[in-house]
């Protein structure tokens, strides 16, 4: 494993383990749900910027994805669109298969 792959992989994993802290914590309240969940993220303006810029990050990531892993020959990397939802472990897992992936291409092979 390069040092890249090391590196998206304990980001994904660190990002994931102090976004679920917290998830569970949430998920402790009365009436934990989906939509309680954006209503709290609207309580105020840095909140819902905070919601907006994550919403667009999950657009764009998706696209992306689903676009790198065309361009490299990536299969089944659509099925990490979904998994967006956790976008730090989705786009930390990503990498580190595309950084796999770069390294089995020869130089010449990896499309501009």
């Amino acid at each position: 494993m390069s040092i890249r792959e090391w590196l998206y992989g304990l980001l994904a994993l660190a990002a994931t383990v102090i976004g679920w802290y917290y998830n569970l914590q949430y998920l402790q309240q009365p009436d934990p749900g989906w939509i309680d969940w954006i209503r709290q993220c609207l309580v105020n303006p840095a909140t819902t910027s905070a919601l907006a810029d994550l919403s667009f990050t999950y657009a764009i990531v998706g696209i992306w994805i689903v676009a790198e892993s065309r361009r490299l020959g990536m299969r089944r990397a659509w099925l990490f669109v979904p998994v967006t939802v956790f976008v730090s472990l989705a786009l930390g897992l990503f990498l580190v298969l595309r950084e796999r992936r770069l390294r089995q291409l020869p130089a010449a092979a990896i499309p501009g």
